[in-house]
């Protein structure tokens, strides 16, 4: 059996590291890993924000098969997590932030939240933190068993928490010729955090993807300064693990991979963030790095899922699958001569308000409030969506339009196939669960509040 380590860094856009083609040196460390193992260019995530993403990532489900679309609820259990503790692994999570130990908790062994327990939720030093804490459990592991460690990062989620010494890796922009309610927001001091400043991130978002606020050209470029320093400092901080597994001789034992649960818009097609209307590539893709043990150099630009990592690390882990694992299309991938032109079928992505799904190089994008929502909050986002005119449908050829700017949905001999998979993909159920489960409500209540001392509400 082989050890598994699977580094998730938050809010991570692919196109804003080396490996990917980016020109800044953001991630020397992600670049080595991926010059020895195999970089996926086309992952997408199951959905466009964290907690339905990361319930996809540890199910193997889609959302619309898990139901999970909030941090109140959790996946009652987890085939994928069920195999591993029945091949004799020993499980472990390192996490950023609090809210994880209720979403996973039904679907993942023991959780570290280091905000909890050498940190706080401002602090510059989470990543460091993350990577401190995952060392010392590889220490104190049970050495006569293989292990499957889940790592956390808050990556350049926003707000930027970042030290002096990363701050200004990348400016081109002085914070001094950016309005202060954005400055404040989005690289907000420490004693500024704990003050918790009028103008939350949230705030400042909604009111530039609704169209009440406007971000000059000089504040966009400064935004992208910082993500791109909180990048390169999630970056070292990996490091820091992936040195300690050389030096600890587990390196050769050990496979890796590296993900982010979904990107980040930077007013590509008129939206900031994440999780709301868009599910354009700038948010929906995702990174996708595998090194290690039993993993060969090379691409893989066939189109997948999330949902199919895990089925092959276990592959790669050597665990045997069973009847109810997702197929294991990226393990067909990985051992085909021709990791380019390989097409194993769609593959999807599902917010709160729209469904998109992919085939080959062609995408198609419709309205689709989930049905494992309420009525009324159905009704609502349709009304978002209308007052947003976000309600036609959306279609793409991604080799020849990559930024997606020429819509070719008048043309239904395209998109008319890409509907039939939608459409049967929507049919579809997956391996029982049971109920989703809904935290208490003092959880419920503490969950709430740490989204909106985080920016999330």
């Amino acid at each position: 059996m082989k050890n598994i380590v699977l580094i998730a860094v938050d809010t991570l856009r692919p196109d804003h590291l080396g490996c990917y083609g980016y020109g800044r040196e953001t991630s020397p460390v992600l670049d080595g890993l991926a010059q020895r193992g195999v970089v996926l260019d086309a992952l997408w995530s199951a959905s466009n924000f964290t907690a339905p993403a990361f319930t996809s990532l540890f199910t193997g489900l889609y959302p619309h098969q898990h139901g999970i679309f909030d941090f109140h609820s959790r996946a009652p259990r987890s085939i994928i997590h069920e195999q591993l503790i029945g091949a004799g692994y020993q499980t472990g999570a390192v996490v950023t932030f609090r809210f994880f130990q209720h979403l996973l908790a039904g679907i993942w062994g023991p959780v570290e939240a280091v905000t909890d327990t050498r940190s706080h939720d401002y602090a510059k030093d989470l990543p460091l933190a993350v990577s401190a804490s995952a060392c010392e459990w590889l220490d104190r592991r049970d050495a006569s068993r293989p292990f499957a460690l889940f790592l956390h990062y808050d990556g350049p989620h926003m707000p930027y928490r970042l030290p002096a010494e990363h701050a200004g890796l990348f400016d081109e922009v002085p914070d001094s010729a950016v309005p202060d309610e954005w400055r404040r927001a989005l690289y907000p001091q420490e004693h500024e955090m704990l003050e918790k400043a009028d103008a939350s991130v949230f705030s400042l978002l909604k009111g530039v993807n609704w169209g009440r606020r406007r971000i000059s050209p000089e504040t966009l470029a400064w935004i992208r300064d910082k993500y791109d320093a909180a990048v390169r400092y999630n970056d070292d901080a990996v490091g820091r693990v992936l040195e300690h597994l050389e030096r600890s001789g587990l390196a050769e034992e050990t496979v890796i991979c590296v993900v982010s649960d979904h990107g980040e818009a930077f007013l590509e097609h008129g939206e900031m963030g994440h999780g709301a209307m868009h599910l354009h590539e700038e948010v929906i893709r995702t990174v996708g790095i595998l090194a290690g043990a039993g993993v060969d150099a090379g691409r893989v630009s066939m189109p997948l899922s999330h949902i199919d990592l895990w089925p092959a690390l276990l592959d790669l882990g050597g665990v045997a699958g069973s009847d109810a694992t997702p197929v294991p299309r990226l393990t067909d991938a990985l051992g085909s001569d021709d990791r380019c032109t390989a097409d194993a079928g769609p593959v999807f992505c599902q917010g709160k308000f729209r469904i998109a799904v992919r085939r080959g190089n062609l995408k198609y994008i419709r309205p689709y409030p989930s049905p494992t929502l309420s009525r009324y909050r159905r009704l609502r986002l349709w009304v978002k969506m209308l007052l947003n005119r976000r309600v036609r449908s959306e279609c793409y050829n991604l080799d020849k339009d990559p930024s997606e700017r020429v819509s070719l949905i008048g043309d239904a001999e395209l998109w008319r196939p890409l509907a039939a998979d939608l459409r049967a993909h929507l049919r579809s159920d997956g391996p029982s669960l049971g109920q989703a489960e809904s935290a208490d409500e003092s959880e419920r209540k503490r969950i709430e509040q740490e989204m909106k001392d985080l920016g999330y509400m």
